[in-house]
């Protein structure tokens, strides 16, 4: 009797681990296949500084529907992170096969700031019209698997400041 429980107990880890594994592949297969197209633009320029407005489009390739938080999105120059966007515990369903364009995410910079933080950035802004920074886009997928993505944008009309 101690033996065929041995065997029972011996089939059942195998088993768990077996679908463990499983769930974590194809955890990390959707990793893999989820695509984020991130934008930014310049919204307006006033006396307070630079409102960007960051547009996050979210596309399931996959044949399952993948449940992923509310992007958490930094602005990041010459390795100094500028300005983030606010941290909100929202989460959103995208359908298999299917995109989902986010609400956009507006992110103030101060003209102090930019001043005191990044003034090769300002200057940039002066002399050309447009800035370039690099935007990390960062999230969870079902609640388990953290997805990072990063991207090089350039925004402005190019008309100098």
């Amino acid at each position: 009797m101690r033996m065929k429980s041995k065997y029972i107990i011996l089939g059942a880890g195998t088993l768990a681990a077996l679908y463990g594994a499983s769930y974590l592949l194809k955890l990390n297969r959707l990793s893999n296949e989820l695509e984020t197209v991130t934008k930014a633009s310049i919204h307006k320029v006033s006396l307070q500084g630079i409102d960007l407005r960051i547009m996050v489009t979210l596309k399931n390739p996959s044949g399952g529907t993948v449940r992923v938080k509310q992007p958490f999105v930094k602005m990041i120059h010459n390795d100094a992170t500028v300005a983030s966007s606010q941290m909100e515990n929202v989460n959103i369903d995208v359908p298999k096969f299917s995109e989902v364009v986010m609400k956009p995410i507006d992110i103030n910079i101060g003209f102090l700031t930019l001043a005191t933080k990044v003034p090769t950035l300002l200057k940039e802004y002066r002399d050309t019209g447009q800035i370039n920074m690099v935007v990390e886009t960062i999230t969870t997928i079902n609640d388990k698997l953290p997805y990072k993505k990063v991207d090089n944008i350039t925004m402005g009309g190019g008309k100098k400041a």
